[in-house]
Formats: C-alpha cells, sequence, structure tokens
C-alpha cells in the first residue's frame, strides 16, 4: 500500500515538473520583440516568426559545425548577423502586422512571407558556402596530382626522346672479327 502510494506521488511530482517546464519554455524571452506566446502559438503570425528564426538558427548552427571542422567563417558569421538583423526587422513588421484587422492583416502577412522565404533563400545560400567549407579541400590534392602528372608525362617524353635518337656513327664501335685469334691471318702472312 505504501508502495503504491510512493509511486502515485511520484507520478504526480513528475507530471508537475513537466507541465512547470512546458510553461517555463512556453513564456521565455528568447526574442524580445515578439509577444511571448509566439513560441507555441498558432497564429499565422507566430507561425511566420518561428519560421524565419529557425532557418537563420540553422544558419548559424551550420557555421558552427564549419569553424569546429577548422573552417575560416569570420565572413559567413558576418553574414548570418545580418540575416538576423533581418528577421528582427522582419519580427517587428510581423507584430505590426498582426495586430491589424481582418483583409489588412492577412494582405500584410502575405507580403512578409515573401520576405521570410527571401531570408529562407539567403540563409540557404550561407549553409551552402558552410558546407563547402566544412568538406575536404581538394585544392592541396589537386595541385600534387597535377606535379605528379607532369613529372611523369616530363619522364615519358624524355623516353620517347632517347629511342627516337639513333646511333650516332661518329661513337660507333668497330666490329671485331668473330674467329679466334689463332685462326687470323698474321699481317704479312697470306
Amino acid at each position: 500500500m505504501l508502495l503504491e502510494l510512493g509511486a502515485a506521488a511520484g507520478i504526480v511530482v513528475l507530471l508537475g515538473a513537466v507541465a512547470g517546464g512546458f510553461v517555463t519554455w512556453r513564456y521565455r524571452r528568447r526574442h524580445s520583440n515578439v509577444p511571448r506566446g509566439w513560441q507555441t502559438d498558432q497564429s499565422l503570425a507566430a507561425e511566420l516568426h518561428r519560421r524565419l528564426h529557425r532557418c537563420v538558427d540553422h544558419t548559424r548552427r551550420e557555421i558552427a559545425h564549419a569553424a569546429a571542422r577548422g573552417a575560416e567563417v569570420d565572413r559567413l558569421m558576418t553574414l548570418a548577423d545580418d540575416l538576423d538583423v533581418q528577421a528582427r526587422g522582419i519580427d517587428m513588421q510581423l507584430v505590426a502586422a498582426s495586430r491589424l484587422a481582418g483583409q489588412a492583416r492577412e494582405r500584410a502577412l502575405r507580403e512578409l512571407r515573401f520576405r521570410i522565404i527571401e531570408v529562407e533563400k539567403l540563409a540557404a545560400r550561407v549553409d551552402e558556402l558552410s558546407a563547402q567549407l566544412r568538406g575536404p579541400q581538394f585544392g592541396a590534392a589537386d595541385a600534387g596530382l597535377a606535379g605528379l602528372k607532369d613529372r611523369l608525362d616530363a619522364l615519358d617524353e624524355a623516353r620517347r626522346e632517347a629511342q627516337s635518337i639513333g646511333p650516332d656513327p661518329a661513337f660507333e664501335l668497330p666490329e671485331l672479327d668473330a674467329r679466334p685469334e689463332q685462326d687470323q691471318p698474321k699481317p704479312g702472312t697470306a
């Protein structure tokens, strides 16, 4: 009986901790210029806000991966900072648009959606650049292979040149008679 009460109390405490964590997560101030509830709100403006910052956050993670591999990412970080500035500006417009009524709100959010798509495209381009920096660098290997190919080509050319040169008559060795010395006639005796 006591074990059952202890298990039930444990479950209640666990559920309370999960609920408290959710409330804390929902109302944390990640972006100070948007309403607190936009982290989980289902409105179009909140969804656009999350979509916008999801692409910027993804770009920052990609750049961090490239930096972890030793790539030079200073310029990419500058681009990510510029994307973040644009995202914050769009956030302010999203907040203003969310306060409009009816048709005006929908029109404004539609226009902002196109700007968010543009930010996503730019973020994807920065992601591609960081992925290229993360990948293997083939420049040194290509230079080494090109040098090896050039040396082999030079050796082949030298071999062909040496084979094309015929024997020089000035350097011909005299022919030796194949008969033994005793069979050869001596000078003056014939």
